[in-house]
């Protein structure tokens, strides 16, 4: 009798389930672009503040080589093996075009700072936002593209302290 007959039927099946997850995983994670790839990658080393040369030339495997060198996040999941026609629909969108935004950083219960953000999106594409982001100080904080959190009522981008949503925008 074998380890695995000692378990419980339940736990036999999931450990199978986990193990189908992780192989649809890897199997969705090989078809992904190289466009795909060298976009999350490039994103990941702009939020450390670093730069790699070369990723145009980089073929698929050296690519998927450079999330173990690097220490790169995975891709989420949902974003690898949830096909695009199940992908939430937010009912509220970024669109292009200047705004204003009012967002409050929050210390402790009893101190809290309001930064005012200028924000220009110049472009949307179905996973990025391309912007610049000024402050009330006259310093420019962010000039470049962003991951979009789609949520069922909005979408939301996140840099640095703040995280933006489409409907706070105005």
């Amino acid at each position: 009798m074998s380890l695995w007959d000692l378990l419980h039927d339940d736990l036999q099946d999931k450990i199978i389930d986990m193990r189908d997850e992780m192989n649809s995983y890897d199997t969705m994670f090989n078809k992904l672009t190289n466009d795909f790839l060298r976009n999350y990658i490039q994103t990941h080393f702009k939020s450390k503040g670093k730069r790699l040369t070369n990723l145009s030339k980089a073929k698929k495997e050296h690519l998927q080589r450079l999330f173990t060198e690097y220490n790169i996040p995975k891709v989420p999941f949902e974003t690898v093996v949830r096909p695009i026609e199940d992908k939430i629909d937010s009912k509220c969108k970024f669109e292009v075009g200047a705004y204003t935004y009012t967002y409050s950083y929050r210390w402790d219960a009893l101190l809290t700072t309001n930064y005012h953000l200028k924000i220009n999106i110049h472009k949307i594409t179905q996973f990025y936002v391309f912007l610049d982001v000024s402050s009330q100080f006259g310093k420019e904080l962010k000039k470049n593209k962003l991951w979009i959190d789609k949520l069922t009522l909005t979408e939301s981008i996140k840099f640095g302290i703040f995280n933006v949503r489409a409907s706070d925008l105005n």
